[in-house]
């Protein structure tokens, strides 16, 4: 064996060796996280405070109608339910309002125009929560579905947590191939960016909120100025959470999987423009963080993959069999370090699909082309999200209406 091919494997090794300490470190972050489940206790007193359920929808036809049903299903009954009809082409508007025929907590507010420098979103929550009275704010997403303890289980883990804001992360539904591969890794990608712990110390400024799932106290959304000081990110969830710590005020973050789920993205195409949408907005609208997150995965998993390919192929072809033994040695503790690492982050927040890890080199090549996407997003400063599209520094609707109407 040459030196140049004992120096690659002790470079390799060394690579190799990184992964046992991941798994550690790992298996111990996972024991402090929260997790609420359906054996967590519930907040169900006789006098229930009220609270406002806000759902903004855009062309949400497919999704509304079991959201809605999920929220009215809850045990917890104290509830004003008003769903946002944001500008939609679609069915949305007709089905919340057949839904409020059924449940009188159910009301239908219409956007009929987007103002400048706002995104659609925040406007609509921003809107609806001008016609809300509850003492708590639940924010949902149109694509959710919660069990009928969900919002007594994150009232009373917030409330004996003395936050006043509480983001879920609930199950990822993954139905396609690409959903399975790809979707999981990317929520790795991004909690690496925003980790729970940092989240849920009071003396920590990581701010991170899913706005798929927040439940918030009112005065304190209030206090931060609500959506307006956020009206043009993409991610509202994060800036707003961020916001909520910037104030100094007590935020947590749990894993909610057994009590809430969503399908976010039905395909590949939709599953990268979303994905390279929210890394764009996520991490700063900067391009630094992006070539990390391509890099990153090439040195220390890719390498295992392509030393894998290279040792099957020095020996098929009986080329250097020592180090291509030592070599295919190597790369089989790599996989499976890797793997095992891989499959505990998907069951993390897919658990129906964790075995999917197994086709991370495909996930890998898909996650570099999602990042790439989102550092043509930091050039371009130009992003296309459900029909609209934005402009940073300041988001600016392409119809640019100059003011918005709201009809209940």
């Amino acid at each position: 064996m040459s030196s140049t091919q004992k120096t690659i494997l002790m470079v390799y090794a060394a690579l190799v060796a990184v992964w046992p300490l991941r798994l550690i470190a790992v298996a111990w972050l996972f024991r402090q996280f929260h997790y609420l489940t359906l054996k967590s206790p519930r907040f169900l007193p006789e006098n229930q405070p009220l609270v406002s359920v806000v759902i903004p929808a855009k062309d949400e036809e497919a999704t509304l109608g079991r959201c809605l049903q999920s929220v009215s299903d809850q045990s917890y009954r104290n509830l004003e339910i008003v769903v946002v009809d944001d500008r939609s082409t679609d069915r949305t508007a007709d089905i919340a309002r057949t839904l409020a025929q059924v449940d009188p907590r159910i009301r239908v507010l219409s956007i009929e125009a987007l103002p400048d420098g706002w995104t659609g979103k925040n406007h609509a929550m921003q809107e609806a929560c001008k016609h809300v009275r509850g003492e708590w704010l639940w924010m949902l997403d149109a694509d959710t579905r919660h069990h009928p303890d969900a919002l007594a289980i994150v009232l009373q883990y917030t409330r004996s947590q003395n936050a006043v804001l509480t983001s879920l992360m609930p199950e990822q539904i993954c139905e396609t191939f690409w959903e399975k591969v790809v979707h999981p890794l990317q929520s790795i990608v991004l909690m690496r960016s925003f980790s729970p712990l940092a989240v849920n110390n009071d003396k920590k400024k990581c701010g991170f909120a899913n706005g798929q799932f927040i439940l918030m106290q009112r005065n304190a959304f209030e206090q931060v100025g609500g959506y307006a000081p956020v009206r043009d990110r993409l991610l509202e969830d994060i800036a707003l959470a961020q916001k909520f710590k910037d104030a100094g005020l007590p935020i947590r973050m749990a894993i909610g999987t057994e009590i809430s789920s969503t399908r976010m993205y039905t395909g590949l195409r939709s599953l990268t423009r979303g994905w390279a949408r929210i890394l764009y907005d996520g991490l700063g609208r900067k391009p630094l963080p992006l070539i990390d997150r391509i890099v990153e995965p090439l040195i220390f998993s890719q390498t295992g993959d392509l030393a894998l390919l290279v040792s099957l192929g020095l020996l098929i072809t009986g080329t250097a069999k020592p180090f291509a033994l030592a070599l295919l040695a190597l790369s089989l503790i790599h996989q499976f370090l890797k793997t095992t690492l891989l499959w505990k982050m998907y069951r993390l927040s897919s658990p129906r699909t964790a075995h999917y890890s197994l086709f991370y080199p495909l996930a890998g090549l898909v996650s570099a082309w999602i990042s790439f996407r989102a550092i043509e997003m930091c050039v371009t400063g130009r992003v296309t999200w459900r029909g609209t599209s934005y402009a940073a520094p300041v988001a600016r609707a392409a119809n640019r209406p100059s003011h918005s109407n709201v009809k209940s």
